[in-house]
């Protein structure tokens, strides 16, 4: 084995550099925007800003060259038609530089994120647009596959190795380096080395391009031992789920479509790296957990449109809501695309997903669009309510609207321009901290629609204690159950039924008995009563209204044990639970369920 010389080295670069001259350059100059960034000090705000949409920018053409490079050379185009489509990119690119503003709208950095995942998606599949293939198409992505983690595993142990021979300097020297030198070392390896090598790695004939006869080995044993087995594990969990929220006949949680996407993900990335032997003999396990896996796809795509229809129909859609559902239409689609169609043409799969990302971007249809109007029009709607206003969810839409899409997105509820106030802000903040902007103009919609702002200083935080907590009288019970202060639920045996306790969302507490009996513990009234008790043994020591808010401490507040206790009966057992703390932030002007508790204490309970 020969060590490469420092001129094959020179030879690589000059030859990358020749044929993604461009890419290369925008690598660059990526990392030198990067290296100057590591240091946060000697430069304004909007400097920064501006360099680090600057760096997005030049990772986002740096795929669309790419791309456009790839098509060019799969196409045969001249060296004129190949710059005058580098061209076109960089006019695109030049575009968006000019359009975004991830600093000032967070809805532009989810903007950058979709163009991101866009024109990756279109490097995967750019030089066989309109090529069938899909061997060849296999094998250039397996080849950009492979050439991608070999250059993370390059760069990562540069990286470590580099930096383990900083600190023995700075250790044996004292050379004083501090953290901005590593900083630096990872954006130069990461941005340029990292960038370079894999370009380097780069199929030269794309004509050519066939699978091979002989499959990786590893490539096998790392989707038949790693993907497969965590895909069914994702998988096994879910339908366990799926058999709790039917027999409870409950909702599923917010957490479920995380669990079906990332079955979604580990199982189409499976079935694509292992196509090319999915027909040889031997491999029959191949073509069973292919319909295997599209098959139960079918019970969690219901589980996915049950969780996602109950997070939009309470709180309306938002983008990345817009984009679960927009996910999940597309997994209904694959799935019985290839469930039905004999063809299996996996190239539908890149395509597909880049042409959703940049639906999702821009446009009427598009994610930032859609989720702006229902935010608004919501908005519209609790801005209506006379009665049972609820100012803490009309405080949460417009800071949603204010953060993701500026001051001007309530542009309807004003005949002020707040374009032009929203400018003024910004001109006047150049050296201000981007969460005092944000604060500026969150302030100023508040004023403009005379909604009160919600703020921390509307709370009284209360610290109650009942007397004699340390010696409870239980007369007349048999059995006791703790309530840990930072558990949920609670289970065990009462007479052989499964007694649980659970703490809901609205701080009541749950009194399951087996499966069929339940009951209620109105543990609101109680807390709300220890606090109205407490407020006004403040007001008989303190000058002012007790209605209004009071500076708090938080300190311990000791009650009579009579604010402590509830009671309930559930067929023949009697039921009492005593608090032994209960710590609540209170706002006198917020619905009960709205409040916010912590509690601990015992469940007493009474049998024949």
């Amino acid at each position: 084995m020969k060590l490469p010389s420092l001129y094959s080295l020179w030879i690589s670069l000059k030859t990358v550099a020749i044929r993604f001259p461009l890419q290369v350059l925008a690598a660059i100059t990526a990392t030198i925007i990067w290296c100057y960034l590591a240091d946060p000090t000697g430069h304004y705000k909007t400097q920064e800003d501006n360099l680090l949409k600057l760096l997005l920018v030049c990772n986002l053409s740096l795929a669309l060259l790419l791309a456009a490079d790839l098509y060019a050379e799969a196409a045969n185009y001249t060296s004129a038609r190949k710059w005058g489509l580098r061209l076109l990119c960089l006019c695109i690119c030049t575009a968006l530089y000019f359009i975004l503003h991830p600093a000032v709208y967070k809805a532009d950095a989810f903007r950058i994120a979709l163009l991101a995942l866009a024109f990756h998606l279109l490097v995967a599949f750019a030089p066989y647009i309109n090529k069938d293939n899909l061997n060849g198409f296999w094998e250039y992505n397996k080849t950009l596959f492979l050439r991608f983690l070999t250059s993370a595993l390059y760069a990562g142990v540069l990286f470590s190795g580099l930096a383990v021979a900083i600190g023995a300097v700075n250790a044996l020297f004292d050379a004083n380096i501090g953290f901005n030198t590593y900083h630096r070392l990872f954006a130069i390896i990461t941005g340029s080395f990292m960038t370079i090598f894999f370009l380097a790695g780069l199929p030269l004939n794309l004509h050519n391009t066939h699978a091979e006869e002989t499959y990786p080995k590893a490539l096998k044993i790392f989707t038949q031992y790693v993907l497969i087995p965590l895909a069914i594990i994702y998988l096994a969990i879910l339908l366990v789920y799926e058999i709790k929220i039917a027999i409870n006949w409950e909702l599923p949680r917010g957490m479920v479509s995380t669990l079906i996407l990332g079955y979604a993900v580990f199982g189409i990335l499976s079935l694509l790296l292992i196509y090319p032997i999915k027909d040889k003999e031997g491999n029959g396990w191949i073509k069973l957990f292919s319909k295997f896996f599209y098959i139960m796809m079918l019970p969690l795509l219901v589980l996915l449109v049950l969780a996602v229809w109950e997070r939009v129909s309470s709180y309306g859609i938002t983008e990345s809501r817009y984009l679960l559902i927009v996910l999940a239409l597309w997994l209904a689609s694959i799935t019985f695309y290839f469930l039905l169609s004999k063809k299996q043409n996996i190239k539908v799969i890149p395509v597909s997903l880049c042409l959703l990302a940049l639906l999702a971007t821009y446009g009427p249809q598009s994610a930032f669009s859609v989720s702006k109007y229902a935010q608004v029009a919501r908005l519209k709607d609790l801005m209506k309510e006379k009665k049972d206003r609820d100012d803490e969810q009309i405080n949460s839409v417009m800071e949603y609207l204010v953060d993701q899409h500026g001051l001007q997105s309530l542009q309807s509820f004003t005949s002020a321009d707040l374009e032009h106030i929203e400018d003024e802000i910004e001109l006047k903040s150049v050296r201000g901290n981007r969460y005092f902007i944000s604060a500026t103009k969150l302030d100023t919609a508040h004023a403009l629609l005379k909604v009160e702002k919600e703020s921390f200083n509307n709370y009284i935080t209360f610290n109650l204690i009942p007397e004699g907590k340390n010696l409870l009288d239980i007369n007349g019970y048999n059995k006791m159950v703790n309530i840990e202060r930072f558990e949920n639920i609670t289970e065990s045996k009462l007479n052989g039924i499964k007694l649980t306790t659970q703490k809901m969302t609205n701080n009541n507490l749950k009194i399951s008995l087996g499966k069929d009996q339940e009951m209620i513990l109105d543990i609101n009234k109680m807390v709300i009563d220890a606090v109205t008790h407490a407020k006004s043994k403040d007001s008989k020591q303190v000058n002012g209204s007790s209605d209004e808010p009071a500076a708090r401490t938080g300190a311990e507040e000791i009650l009579p044990i009579n604010y402590f206790t509830v009671s309930g009966q559930l067929n023949r057992y009697q039921f009492k639970f005593i608090a032994t703390s209960i710590n609540t932030n209170w706002n006198p002007k917020l619905k009960t369920e709205k409040i916010w508790t912590e509690y601990g204490g015992y469940l007493l309970i009474k049998t024949d």
